[in-house]
């Protein structure tokens, strides 16, 4: 397809423009998509306000965005299993496939990964984005354009709920009820976890979590997170504790909340270096995991929205229209109206 669209364009930190650009043009092996929906991340968040995260830079014009649902519009001539019309989600990582994390099936640590809204790559803040055939996944008639944009931030939490091993034996605490904490929440139950706790410091994220499959919230602002969550469990901790939260505390607090032979799953990036005490992790056996990003589980996460085991929806709590993409940034950046999740409408 042929012509110009619009896109939303990042110059430099506050500098996002809605602008006429080039409708994307596809090779062989992709398919391209009319966004509908895409989600606000926080990483979109920090490369607007800051132009950069760790290493980084957007050092040219960027389209960030990367959580889009949207329907397929042109197939590539060596597409086989996608078809004009149908109604697709995106994974948004694409990878050489042929490296040893690829073909060993940990395809999220690919050091090629080209990542939508990562610089230098361009996001989904766009009415047409190109997709290789394999990061594509058509959704089912009960999934809506709204929770197909969820499906990647739930992807987040199937991997930190697989990694963790999170199983119907096990008790678990979800430390941080932003966006990311509340799809922890909801992947493990989708693994069967039947008690899981979760903090965070403000009460209208804990009522969410509350109200969507947490056994007991906790606001670490009022309450002391390791005496309470120790409390919940007879004294001798959990199974499983999430860090999504990022913060240097929380994560020094998980490893007083685990009990011994327990497992630590870190989600959330910190601000700064994190000391953590090895003299009382050897002698628990703890398991430190770490997450980026996801792979094999957007299946799972596609089923788990529509056989209704994993809630999404309710989570999208303002969506915006493309002109007014800055007002839903400055929302998120200012909390204004308690938000959740904000998405675009492309």
């Amino acid at each position: 397809m042929k012509g110009m669209m619009k896109a939303a364009i990042l110059y430099k930190p506050m500098d996002m423009r809605i602008e006429k650009v080039k409708i994307p043009q596809i090779k062989p092996n992709e398919v391209l998509v009319r966004m509908k929906r895409v989600g606000i991340c926080g990483s979109d968040i920090h490369y607007y306000l800051h132009g950069r995260i760790a290493s980084f830079v957007v050092k040219e014009p960027l389209i960030l965005g990367h959580e889009c649902s949207g329907e397929i519009v042109e197939v590539g001539r060596d597409v086989s299993r996608l078809e004009i019309g149908q109604r697709v989600v995106i994974e948004p990582g694409f990878v050489c496939g042929k490296c040893p994390y690829c073909r060993s099936g940990r395809y999220n640590l690919c050091r090629t990964v080209k990542f939508y809204g990562t610089p230098p790559f361009n996001g989904t803040f766009a009415e047409y984005v190109t997709a290789p055939e394999q990061n594509v996944y058509p959704i089912p008639d009960n999934i809506s354009f709204e929770e197909g944009a969820m499906i990647e931030p739930l992807a987040v939490g199937m991997m930190a709920a697989k990694m963790g091993r999170i199983n119907v034996n096990d008790t678990v605490a979800v430390l941080g009820a932003g966006p990311i904490g509340q799809m922890v929440l909801q992947a493990a139950k989708v693994y069967g976890a039947p008690e899981i706790y979760v903090t965070d410091l403000l009460d209208y994220r804990l009522d969410y979590a509350k109200k969507y499959g947490a056994s007991e919230v906790i606001n670490a602002s009022l309450e002391n997170v390791v005496e309470r969550i120790m409390s919940l469990t007879d004294g001798e901790g959990v199974d499983v504790a999430v860090d999504a939260s990022g913060s240097p505390l929380a994560i020094r607090q998980t490893v007083d909340i685990v009990k011994p032979g327990g497992r630590i799953v870190l989600v959330g990036y910190p601000p700064s270096e994190v000391s953590l005490p090895i003299a009382e992790i050897l002698p628990k056996e703890l398991t430190i995991q770490g997450i980026h990003r996801y792979a094999n589980v957007y299946p799972a996460a596609i089923k788990a929205v529509s056989s209704g085991r994993a809630i999404v929806k309710p989570y999208v709590t303002h969506i915006f229209p493309f002109e007014k993409i800055l007002e839903g940034f400055e929302v998120h950046i200012k909390k204004i109206g308690k938000p959740m999740k904000i998405q675009i409408a492309i």
